[in-house]
């Protein structure tokens, strides 16, 4: 094989790990860090293995991901979250993946339909039309959207949660369907239930009557419309602003084009049973939706226009109540409709005031933040690059973490140093077993900053006084000669050197990769910290030194490769 087509072979199986490098603008020249997750979940070459390989690149976790969600926010950690899912839990779907996504927007188009149409179904039954069964066209789309939603509770059963507390995916079939069971299964079993019998089998106009009623649970699809119109938002960056005002208008539409039709039919039916004589409207034939036929159309909108009197508490409809139970339904649409319509103004005046929600702030400093670029007249690169650090440092929900510090004691604030640095600060060789107090006061000296992609952390032949740590990122490491020598990714540490050695130079180039969040500390922090303990001091500088000449020795073997391939190139 030709090193030509070993390339293209090494490209193919990785080129996910590439890709996502090459998104941030870095050109990745090492092998040994790419990301072959599928290949060695689903190796060869047949049509079967890369089905199945699209399937679990379709399962495991998104690397869009990281732009909405605390735990995964860099390279590293999709990366083994993704080998750990294929590993040990390779039959479960991530809550973070792509597939979770596409069958969102699919569930989203399916409760649509299942929240526009079914108030058509009530509005047209009649009581009076014995066997009543709707049309062919129609009995086929409710089969095909009733499985979706059984479906969907066979997907929700399969795929993960996170977990606050633990911060973590639980990824465990047994954990899933017992946190199913806690949380949505009997939202979704109601909602989901087949109602399609008058389909299957010859039913009397009296049973069709109840199968409606029962029907109503499907309006609890609107607790899955929620949730999932929410995953969706997230996904694709839809600000805050946007998203509440879009369900403002849906809930509303959705809620009067409902009611219309479901008193129409609750008011029908008691008629019916109170007054058997009564005639309830005169239809020839029933069909839904005939070309036709325009007649559903006038029911619909008549249905609108007298039942919206009961919805605005201003008439009874079209007529009167004539019995007590009419006078009970139109009571309670009238508490119902009020209580909603306090429900939308609370809604509205949340996004107009902004007040109760970080995300509203977020989206209010966002544009300040844009006009504020405009008035300065930057150019669009440096826009982009301010917009994504503040999206990286605020995760779309603003804080003020300066006043936030200030309100809690001196302890609690060492305890959050410790939770969020103190495995980063473990990681050193010559950190390990240090004195508690020494730790916690090396610790609090850290800084925090974040690097935009190919910002350059330490530049090569300059002074160096701190060190580094990575909580999350990917950083590249270059030798003085510019060769790239390895990737350093979440809880990785550099610069140590520099630390401990005084006038020291740096002997490597390190460049963020990806949008970076990293704990430095300085030099003269470090040495006030220590002070207490001249031995460790002495240790510390000693290890620090031997680690220093093992990497002069690798740049220098560095150099000496590359004046050999020279020397073999003008041969």
């Amino acid at each position: 094989m030709s090193r030509k087509t070993k390339s293209t072979v090494f490209v193919d199986l990785k080129s996910d790990t590439h890709k996502m490098f090459a998104n941030y603008g870095h050109d990745c020249t090492l092998e040994d860090i790419a990301d072959n997750y599928d290949w060695e979940y689903a190796p060869g070459y047949s049509l079967g293995a890369k089905f199945r390989r699209w399937l679990a690149r379709m399962r495991v976790v998104s690397e869009t991901s990281k732009f909405y969600t605390h735990h995964l926010r860099s390279f590293g950690a999709i990366s083994a979250e993704r080998r750990r899912h294929l590993k040990y839990h390779p039959k479960t779907i991530h809550p973070f993946s792509a597939g979770r996504i596409v069958w969102a927007i699919i569930m989203i188009f399916i409760i649509l339909y299942h929240l526009i149409v079914t108030p058509f179904m009530f509005l047209v039954f009649d009581f009076k039309k014995p066997n009543f069964s709707y049309n062919e066209v129609l009995n086929m789309f409710r089969l095909v959207f009733d499985t979706f939603l059984i479906f969907n509770g066979i997907f929700n059963c399969i795929t993960g949660y996170y977990d606050e507390p633990m911060q973590k995916v639980v990824l465990d079939l047994k954990l899933i369907f017992i946190h199913y069971l806690k949380t949505n299964f009997v939202f979704d079993f109601l909602s989901s239930f087949p109602m399609g019998y008058d389909i299957v089998f010859k039913l009397k106009t009296y049973d069709i009557a109840m199968i409606l009623w029962a029907m109503m649970f499907r309006y609890l699809l609107m607790r899955s419309f929620s949730q999932y119109s929410k995953m969706v938002a997230n996904h694709f960056n839809i600000n805050h602003f946007t998203y509440m005002t879009s369900m403002v208008i849906f809930y509303t539409v959705m809620f009067w084009h409902a009611m219309c039709c479901i008193v129409d039919f609750i008011r029908r039916h008691i008629k019916y049973h109170t007054s058997p004589g009564t005639h309830l409207f005169n239809t020839t034939h029933n069909t839904f939706l005939d070309q036709e036929d325009k007649r559903i159309w006038v029911m619909y909108f008549n249905a609108l226009h007298h039942k919206s009197l009961l919805l605005y508490n201003s008439g009874y409809g079209k007529t009167e109540p004539n019995h007590e139970l009419e006078i009970i339904l139109i009571y309670c649409v009238w508490y119902g409709s009020s209580l909603f319509c306090i429900y939308i103004l609370a809604m509205i005046m949340e996004i107009n005031t902004g007040r109760t929600s970080s995300a509203h702030k977020y989206d209010a400093m966002e544009r300040q933040l844009k006009e504020y670029m405009r008035h300065k007249q930057l150019p669009t690169y440096m826009r982009t690059r301010i917009l994504t650090y503040y999206e990286f440092k605020f995760q779309k929900r603003y804080f003020r973490e300066s006043e936030i510090l200030a309100t809690i004691s001196e302890q609690l604030r060492q305890e959050m140093n410790m939770h969020a640095c103190k495995k980063l600060v473990e990681n050193v060789i010559f950190f390990r077993n240090l004195p508690l107090n020494l730790l916690v006061r090396i610790i609090s000296c850290l800084r925090i900053e974040v690097f935009l992609v190919n910002d350059v952390i330490i530049r090569a032949n300059t002074p160096g006084a701190s060190m580094y740590f990575i909580s999350t990122g990917t950083v590249a490491i270059y030798t003085k000669s510019g060769k790239e020598v390895c990737h350093l990714e979440d809880g990785a540490h550099f610069g140590e050197i520099a630390l401990l050695i005084k006038d020291t130079f740096r002997i490597a180039s390190v460049i963020a990769v990806e949008v970076s969040e990293i704990y430095r500390l300085d030099q003269k922090d470090f040495v006030k910290a220590i002070n207490p303990y001249p031995d460790l001091l002495a240790n510390i500088q000693h290890i620090a030194e031997e680690r220093m000449e093992v990497s002069s020795m690798l740049d220098e073997y560095n150099r000496r490769e590359m004046a050999t391939k020279r020397l073999n190139l003008l041969n």
